[in-house]
């Protein structure tokens, strides 16, 4: 019981990270700050985590997306090929839409 009480209590924490970086991504919609390209890149290795870390991930993203894609041809700029590779990985992932 105790050991479920720390997956639990470590999934919470974890949880609870990812919702901060949501919440710097979110906060500069139609904007890429310099520190902005690593977060993103960090918030994608939980994509893969159990709900409802991934739905927080790929809600994150979804409005990154909504928010930036119209610039993004200017914004892409500001992250280096690894990242995009990864952003680009993330976005045309069949995990990232199941």
């Amino acid at each position: 019981k105790e050991h479920k009480q720390l997956a639990a209590s470590a999934m919470q924490t974890r949880h609870a990270g990812v919702l901060g970086l949501a919440a710097l991504v979110g906060a500069y919609p139609y904007d890429v700050p310099p520190w902005m390209p690593e977060i993103l890149v960090h918030l994608a290795t939980y994509v893969v985590d159990p709900a409802p870390i991934k739905q927080t991930v790929r809600k994150a993203f979804g409005e990154f997306w909504r928010t930036h894609q119209d610039v993004w041809p200017i914004l892409k700029d500001r992250f280096n090929e690894e990242q995009l590779s990864t952003l680009t990985n993330l976005l045309a992932s069949p995990s990232y839409f199941s």
